[in-house]
């Protein structure tokens, strides 16, 4: 039976010390007495220390750099390949901030303001090992980043808000011209799709009310698609799929049909990602009339009124869920495979609806620690966890707390 367990819950046995009437007897009692006191302050030092050091280092990283040996330069490779470890560092800590997509979103920006100063944002550094060869020098590092300054970074740029979570918006709306085909970009998300005018007028209009346009080409390797959703028309539970697998939390779907550059019609619905319910739909006419001096396109016209009256609507749908998206951490101990890796990953996603994102922050030889933003706190999930009834392994939780908790595969 699968259940939440405290460690720091200790049992005490109390021990009485005989007494003897010998002074000597007594006094070198006394004594022994005193050694064992001595040694047990000590050994609870020791684990003290241990378990601050333990604590102090759950925020190092352990990762490689390598540097090519140029003009027989040992100390510029060296550096060289620290560098490249430091931008690791950093690159773990954006994603685990504000996500893949995220950083997929913004890479320019963060290339120009973070990565290419790696040295403001390292707080510390140690060399493990290190090996050359003739061509290059690789190092083997423990690397803290500084939080506090990375942090205010990412505020500075928008990318971090202090108070709310910035909702993520996916696109899925086919564009039909008149005389053409009908574009839509997940029919193949292998191939990269130019942007369409369509999604053009979107990413305006929702980055203009503080939204987050999610990045489509950027796909996870790992992961796969049902065959039905390649098709032009989707289900809202297939639209809701493609918006978990993408890491967004609202889609909009439907369809644009463009005559000429005079006139549009547009039919589009905002489908919740983590209950599939649709929160605003409508249909909308724009007509361009060049004559009169106006530069905004049909397409354009008609998605900034469907915009208009929807788009606060969905805010609304949405305001709820905004303010209790929690990030927390979760630990995995006892996996024994890769395998076992993937199957607990794909079981969170799958299973627990209010999960709007899993990423794996670091893998160990037998266990993994997971990045993950829900609705609701660790708290619920935990005992979700606990009752559902199809676990991959038979599980215990331990040290249960607002920040996370870690699984125990026994």
């Amino acid at each position: 039976m699968n259940q939440v367990k405290d460690r720091k819950k200790k049992t005490r046995t109390e021990k009485k010390f005989p007494t003897f009437s010998h002074s000597s007897i007594r006094f070198l009692h006394i004594c022994i007495f005193l050694v064992f006191v001595s040694l047990a302050i000590n050994l609870f030092a020791e684990a003290c220390l241990a378990r601050e050091t333990k604590e102090a280092t759950n925020d190092e990283r352990i990762l490689t750099g390598t540097g090519a040996i140029v003009d027989e330069n040992i100390a510029l490779a060296r550096n060289e390949a620290l560098s490249e470890a430091f931008v690791k560092a950093i690159e773990e800590y954006l994603i685990q901030r504000i996500g893949s997509q995220g950083v997929a979103n913004n890479f320019q920006r963060l290339d120009e303001e973070i990565l290419s100063r790696t040295q403001e944002a390292i707080q510390d550094y140690q060399i493990i090992s290190e090996f050359r060869t003739e061509r290059y020098v690789r190092v083997l590092a423990k690397v803290r980043v500084n939080e506090a300054v990375l942090d205010q970074k990412l505020k500075k740029m928008g990318l971090l808000e202090a108070d709310t979570v910035q909702i993520a918006v996916l696109f899925m709306v086919s564009e039909k011209k008149e005389g053409f085909s009908t574009t839509y970009w997940w029919g193949d998300p292998s191939r990269p799709a130019s942007i369409t005018q369509t999604e053009l007028s979107l990413s305006r209009i929702f980055e203009e009310r503080g939204f987050r346009v999610v990045n489509r080409s950027f796909f996870p390797p790992e992961e796969t698609y049902d065959e039905g959703m390649l098709s032009l028309t989707l289900s809202d539970e297939q639209v809701a799929k493609w918006g978990r697998l993408l890491s967004a939390q609202i889609v909009i779907a439907g369809e644009a049909n463009l005559y000429g550059s005079s006139r549009a019609l547009v039919s589009l619905k905002a489908i919740k990602v983590t209950d599939e319910t649709i929160i605003a739909q409508g249909f909308r006419e724009g007509i361009s009339d060049s004559t009169t001096g106006g530069e905004e396109s049909a397409i354009g016209l008609a998605i900034t009124s469907w915009g208009n009256d929807m788009i606060p609507h969905l805010m609304g749908g949405l305001e709820r869920a905004q303010k209790i998206i929690d990030r927390i951490i979760i630990i995995v101990n006892g996996l024994n495979s890769y395998g076992d890796f993937l199957l607990f990953k794909d079981f969170l996603k799958k299973n627990f609806p209010k999960i709007t994102s899993v990423l794996e922050r670091r893998l160990a030889k037998d266990s993994v620690t997971f990045g993950v933003e829900i609705e609701g706190g660790s708290t619920g999930l935990a005992q979700k966890l606990l009752d559902h009834p199809r676990t991959p392994f038979a599980i215990e939780i331990y040290d249960l707390s607002d920040q996370g908790f870690t699984v125990v595969v026994r």
